[in-house]
């Protein structure tokens, strides 16, 4: 699980985390706060046994609340000939001046 972020000077970072260490960071501010999400757009490309998929996402504290961030996933597949198995998940969140492409909106 890899989250990005872009800092107020514009330099991009990433950290990677397994789910455990993931789970253990957001723990808190999930279970005060509450934690949805859904994805009103998804982009699949498919080849073979591997598949990448554009996963746009709002994110809200409770159902039905007005998103309080948007962004998005980026999910790298595997197919092992039984199954597809997630091998990463990297993610963005949009801010004022980097706005979720309107291609990713639908």
């Amino acid at each position: 699980m890899i989250p990005s972020r872009r800092d107020d000077k514009g330099v991009i970072t990433a950290r990677v985390y397994t789910p455990d260490e993931y789970a253990t960071r957001a723990q808190g501010v999930f279970s005060k706060e509450g934690f949805f999400e859904n994805s009103p757009a998804n982009r699949v490309e498919e080849w073979d046994h591997i598949a990448h998929v554009w996963s746009t996402y709002e994110s809200r504290h409770a159902k039905g609340e007005k998103p309080f961030a948007r962004g998005i996933n980026s999910f790298q597949l595997i197919n092992d000939g039984t199954r597809w198995w997630i091998l990463t998940i990297y993610w963005e969140t949009e801010d004022p001046s980097h706005p979720i492409p309107e291609k990713y909106l639908k």
